[in-house]
């Protein structure tokens, strides 16, 4: 499961190519850069139970909170969804997500047969407000060791 951003970040566009310049034509590095703090953010997320765009996950339905007889929290039971959160930098771009199939069912929220719902949509991927500052002050850090460098 991975969400492609390539819209919210315009002032990367205008600056990308200053960037692409001072590492000799591969982005990598940088990529790596974003990729190290959207991972850290994503993780960050299970623990503050909030999507990106700042909103509380909902809270546990009284079912699902007895079947897990007090074990782990909201999208986390073991751990392992939160674990497997890892990202995958190129010359051109960032990947951050998740391996596991079932990924996408907190991600999207889940539907019973009849359009009700079954599992709440509780996001942990995405960009917020801080992804974009952070990402933004690292497009800056790259550039200043363009004219330093």
């Amino acid at each position: 499961m991975q969400i492609t951003v390539n819209s919210q970040l315009q002032e990367l566009n205008t600056h990308i190519g200053a960037i692409y310049l001072r590492l000799n034509g591969d982005l990598t590095p940088f990529m790596s850069a974003i990729g190290t703090v959207l991972e850290g953010s994503t993780r960050d997320r299970f623990r503050t139970k909030t999507a990106p765009d700042g909103s509380s996950w909902e809270d546990l339905k009284p079912s699902t909170k007895a079947a897990k007889n007090n074990r782990g929290g909201i999208l986390v039971d073991y751990g392992d969804l939160m674990r497997s959160i890892t990202y995958h930098a190129s010359s051109d771009a960032v990947a951050v997500g998740s391996d596991r199939p079932y990924a996408k069912f907190p991600q999207t929220g889940t539907k019973n047969a009849d359009g009700s719902e079954r599992m709440a949509k509780r996001e942990f991927l995405g960009l917020s407000v801080d992804d974009k500052a952070n990402i933004r002050d690292l497009m800056f850090e790259f550039m200043e060791s363009a004219v330093n460098g």
